[in-house]
């Protein structure tokens, strides 16, 4: 059953006004705040059609109307229909003058500000550094016994080790030259399948710069545990009376584990731009109480992470949408950029 457009416009109002105010809503109300030029017994039977329509229900039979997962999923979509007016908004700008060329502080300051502009946690998720391409390898000798070899990618990350190993200066500069000229352009799952099929013998190198060389390539391709993903503003819900805090627990356990975080992620399947799914709408057990506003970013049209916005379901959607959109096009912009400029 299709609503006309005078219902359309009492449901845009009911949400709207529900998620500024935290209130059930009236006809009274819905009159005060639209242009609807009907009675309120007019609003009133509008009401009841939309609550049979399941877009809206009562708590308490004298109160007014709140929305339901679908009244909300009505709301997003008369959002996500002017979203091109939105996308190319100039009103917005959270992203701060970045270091040029190092990513990791980028998405670690633009998540921090996204929280404090949102009511929500973010998610964002790195490129695989094992996956990019190499740009140069820098070995410092950092005490005596111990260099610290610093490689860099296409895409600005940049990868730290420190390895118990004594060079001379003179040794380091060696290495560095051979490395730069033998893995620079490759990735490191390249190398690393390289280095796995090698048949080397160490008697012949031990104690050349040879093994040294082999040494270091094969502590650069061992997993390094690095930081996939960065989360932040948890306070944001711990401090929202609204939330369940036993349901929260079990979202930040999963949001904190990586293995289970990536299964979440999973569930909400290819996601070719912003994508926002709503209480029950959510394919993962357990999120009925929260919305989710999930944005893809990409280099050269590969996709490679997500900008993840996970709030309650009263929030402003539009302000939600708008910003992780914005922060997921801004990340691709930022990295097409690098990777032309280490292109050439």
């Amino acid at each position: 059953m299709e609503l006309n457009e005078r219902q359309k416009k009492v449901l845009f109002c009911v949400v709207n006004e529900y998620i500024k105010n935290k209130k059930p809503v009236s006809s009274e109300k819905v009159i005060e705040n639209t242009n609807i030029s009907h009675s309120s017994a007019t609003v009133r039977n509008d009401l009841r059609k939309l609550e049979y329509l399941d877009y809206v229900r009562h708590i308490h039979t004298s109160s007014g109307r709140i929305p339901t997962d679908k009244g909300y999923r009505f709301y997003v979509d008369s959002i996500l229909e002017i979203s091109q007016e939105m996308k190319t908004s100039k009103d917005v700008e959270i992203f701060p003058s970045y270091p040029q060329g190092n990513f990791d502080q980028v998405i670690s300051r633009v998540s921090t500000l996204l929280v404090r502009t949102l009511p929500v946690i973010s998610i964002i998720t790195k490129p695989v550094s094992d996956r990019t391409k190499i740009k140069s390898i820098r070995i410092h000798k950092t005490f005596e016994d111990y260099i610290t070899i610093v490689l860099s990618t296409e895409l600005g990350m940049v990868k730290a080790q420190t390895l118990p190993k004594h060079l001379s200066e003179e040794n380091a500069r060696e290495i560095e030259r051979f490395l730069n000229g033998a893995i620079v352009g490759r990735t490191i799952d390249e190398i690393r399948e390289s280095v796995f099929g090698l048949d080397f013998d160490q008697n012949r190198w031990r104690g050349t710069n040879v093994e040294n060389a082999i040494e270091i390539i094969k502590s650069l391709t061992e997993d390094s545990g690095e930081e996939r993903y960065i989360i932040r503003g948890i306070e944001n819900l711990i401090d929202d009376d609204s939330v369940d805090q036993k349901v929260l627990r079990r979202l930040l356990r999963t949001l904190e584990t990586p293995d289970r975080f990536y299964a979440f992620l999973k569930e909400f399947g290819k996601i070719e731009d912003i994508k926002v799914f709503i209480g029950s709408e959510h394919p993962q057990e357990g999120m009925e109480s929260f919305v989710s506003f999930i944005a893809p970013y990409k280099v050269m049209n590969e996709q490679i992470g997500y900008v993840i916005s996970i709030g309650t379901k009263v929030i402003d959607y539009q302000k939600a949408i708008k910003l992780t959109w914005y922060v997921g096009n801004r990340l691709t912009e930022l990295l097409t950029f690098l990777s032309r400029i280490n292109e050439k």
